[in-house]
């Protein structure tokens, strides 16, 4: 366990950004340009427990908040994010702004953020040999570090498009003094990409087939494929797949115009997934009050 704390002290940004199964639902997490694209004020809270029945396996909490204003032409977004694998705890701050335009049928928005994340790592609940290693000793518990997003998003009533780099800046510590500083290494980008599109079966049913792409110089194209039938605009049942063997199982209910849930379940059928029970995650969205008339719940 000590030799593979040590190995993730290196980098502590600037690896392969955390999953989410809810992308589609709070895009903020991986692209600031989402923020006012509901339209309203709009508050999101989730939690995901991945790998269950691993010990100390990775934890997510995240909440959202954001809302257009100046008539819709600017977007306001605060984000947090609470994140935990083993002796490693993350914090992110992140204030988000969208400038807004209408484009065609749409509307083009482009988004920065800047936060902070403030990371705390516990080497005291390590079971080490040699409680006077140097290694040990010369690694800082806590860091206080900025950091920032880009990202554009183009939406219509029927499809959507993003492209996003989110929390690009690397924190790696000094090989001397073991402090951390952050560094614009572009070796260590996440490229985000995402789309979909809404397809009316019926007038009671409606297919939102969606992607997401994920590209780390430094590791394989991740790809998830997801589609989810919507019916009466009440209940959503999904499927979804994302390349290194995960099936991902969806279900949203709109219980109100205002407030939507969802559930998601992954299922690893891979060499790996019989040590564990899958991940969870469960996602609870308000919308406080449309700015404008529309004719249902936004689905994206």
């Amino acid at each position: 366990m000590c030799i593979l704390a040590l190995s993730f002290t290196f980098r502590l940004s600037g690896q392969m950004f955390p999953l989410s199964d809810q992308f589609q639902n709070n895009p903020l997490v991986i692209n600031p340009a989402f923020a006012g694209c509901h339209d309203a004020l709009s508050a999101t809270v989730s939690y995901r427990n991945q790998w269950v029945g691993f010990k100390d396996a990775p934890q997510n909490y995240m909440l959202s908040v954001h809302a257009p204003i100046n008539k819709d032409r600017i977007g306001l977004g605060f984000f947090v994010e609470k994140s935990s694998i083993g002796i490693y705890k993350k914090t992110n701050f992140s204030g988000n702004y969208a400038f807004r335009t209408e484009l065609q049928d749409g509307i083009l928005a482009l988004g920065v953020a800047f936060g902070v994340s403030l990371y705390n790592i516990g080497w005291s609940d390590l079971d080490v040999t040699d409680a006077d290693d140097v290694e040990l000793l010369n690694n800082p518990t806590s860091a206080v570090l900025p950091n920032f997003s880009l990202g554009t998003y183009y939406y219509t009533k029927k499809y959507f498009i993003g492209i996003s780099l989110p929390s690009f800046l690397s924190h790696e510590p000094d090989q001397s003094s073991g402090i951390y500083k952050t560094k614009n290494n572009s070796s260590g980008y996440n490229y985000f990409l995402t789309g979909g599109y809404e397809f009316e079966v019926s007038p009671q049913v409606k297919l939102l087939p969606s992607l997401l792409v994920k590209y780390h110089p430094e590791n394989a194209v991740q790809i998830d494929y997801n589609a989810i039938v919507n019916l009466k605009e009440k209940l959503g049942l999904g499927i979804g797949y994302r390349n290194k063997n995960m099936l991902i199982g969806t279900i949203h209910c709109q219980l109100n115009y205002q407030l939507k849930m969802a559930y998601t379940y992954d299922f690893d059928f891979g060499s790996i997934g019989k040590y564990k029970n899958g991940s969870h995650e469960i996602f609870f969205n308000y919308i406080f009050k449309y700015s404008r008339k529309i004719m249902g719940p936004r689905q994206f």
